[in-house]
């Protein structure tokens, strides 16, 4: 099974590889511009940072949403501390973090729109939404992309990024969303295979129901995010992973029957679907009140230590036509490392330093294997690296590696407006205050 990973992971963009440590080796030394290539603040808005040139310890803002108390969070604040250690008295790294991610990029938003945004911070990337290109106030890494780093990423990644023609930003995190479940509940009640078609997982959500467990997590509140993943899901699954990806409406067959099914889905949910979170979606697989979720590979990093020997992953169902593929995939959307545009440039430099450092195949295979997540830049992976992973990891590799295509979670291409609206709509949809044929049409209009 792993040397089948090995050889899908490793010619792919969004998959990093794994070993125990970073190794503590010393960075390259600080990426200069091209030759002849001055780092400039943006001309067009005023840009945070000092007037004047940088003397001494350069300080860092860092801000991100992933919590030290998870797995991801631990492993990147261990990495930022052996980055701080390796630049002693040159680069002090500062982080400040806000788990709720939908607040976080609403901060971040607001943050640039006053011009305090901190000097580093992450984001999703939304083709409908170019505020943070836009603004004028994003730091150019193009005189820093070297062909070394660039080697690093898919060139299809660095060109999401790409605006008016400046690097804006430094690809990351990519992730694929699989069906987590509880493996041992489903023996229990019975279910020896995971179903490969949604008819036979609807089935199965009856049985587990009837045994007194329920079906998928699912929520409407936040960005409804495992919500929206079922829904993306089950449309692909009626019209195939190629016509969702073009789409450009949502007033579509496939599209209306993927939220009906949906809705039968929510019957084997917990009461708390409408209006309930991400937070209380996790502990409700947690403490057994479902046993499925679709989330990323940092979903068991959120769950007791005590369900996690019980958990496992699947592929996508299909509906057995041959419309899709088994195994598809829906993942979330591209989301990378930004930075304030600096009038300093030994700033910028240290930025740059920094970025390069927490992409390098050392952070990246640290951020992997021990934090589970899976990230847009390449590493090269070696069979006992993959033999150190946990069950989990491998079961989400071997999903994540065999996906014959992927498909960004539809929220996360709305508009501002629409996706404010998406939670609203769905309450409605699912109190039966609107239809699905309603639910689409409205939905197109607030796009």
């Amino acid at each position: 099974m792993f040397k089948k990973i090995l050889a899908v992971l490793t010619g792919m963009s969004m998959t990093a590889a794994m070993m125990t440590g970073c190794g503590g080796q010393q960075q390259d030394a600080a990426p200069q511009p091209d030759a002849g290539t001055e780092p400039a603040a943006e001309e067009t808005a005023e840009a945070p940072g000092t007037d004047e040139a940088s003397t001494g310890e350069i300080t860092l803002n860092l801000y991100h949403s992933w919590s030290a108390e998870t797995t991801r969070g631990e492993v990147l604040a261990k990495l930022v501390e052996e980055f701080n250690e390796q630049h002693t008295g040159e680069i002090k790294v500062v982080v400040e973090t806000n788990p709720d991610f939908p607040a976080y990029q609403e901060k971040v938003k607001t943050m640039l729109s006053t011009k305090t945004a901190p000097d580093i911070f992450h984001y999703n990337y939304n083709p409908n939404d170019l505020s943070y290109f836009e603004s004028g106030l994003l730091m150019d890494f193009t005189p820093y992309m070297d062909e070394e780093w660039k080697g690093k990423f898919e060139a299809s990644d660095l060109e999401t990024v790409t605006y008016d023609g400046k690097l804006l930003s430094i690809p990351f995190e990519s992730a694929g969303a699989v069906i987590w479940y509880n493996k041992d509940v489903f023996a229990e009640v019975g279910i020896t295979e995971f179903p490969d078609t949604w008819d036979g997982l609807l089935e199965a959500c009856k049985t587990l129901k009837d045994a007194g467990y329920g079906g998928f997590s699912l929520y409407t509140g936040d960005d409804a995010w495992y919500s929206i993943n079922l829904i993306t899901g089950l449309w692909i699954a009626n019209e195939g992973a190629a016509k969702v990806n073009t789409s450009t409406s949502f007033q579509t067959p496939g599209m209306v029957d993927a939220l009906n099914t949906y809705k039968e889905f929510c019957q084997y949910s917990t009461s708390d679907v409408i209006g309930g979170n991400y937070s209380v979606a996790g502990a409700n697989f947690s403490s057994k009140k479902t046993t499925m979720a679709i989330d990323g590979s940092w979903f068991t990093g959120y769950q007791d230590e005590s369900v996690i020997p019980s958990i496992s992953a699947a592929p996508m169902p299909t509906n057995g036509d041959g419309v899709a593929e088994q195994g598809y995939l829906v993942t979330d959307a591209q989301t990378p490392w930004a930075a304030s545009a600096q009038t300093d440039p030994a700033k910028e430099v240290a930025i740059a330093e920094f970025l390069k450092f927490i992409t390098s195949e050392e952070a990246t295979k640290t951020l992997t294997m021990e934090g589970s997540v899976v990230l847009s830049a390449k590493a090269e992976l070696t069979e006992e690296d993959l033999s150190n992973v946990t069950e989990q990891m491998a079961a989400y590799l071997e999903v994540n590696g065999n996906a014959p295509s992927r498909t960004t979670n539809l929220e996360r291409n709305l508009s501002t407006e629409a996706a404010a609206e998406l939670p609203t709509l769905l309450e409605s949809f699912l109190l039966d205050q609107i239809t699905a044929e309603q639910f689409c049409e409205q939905l197109d209009a607030l796009n």
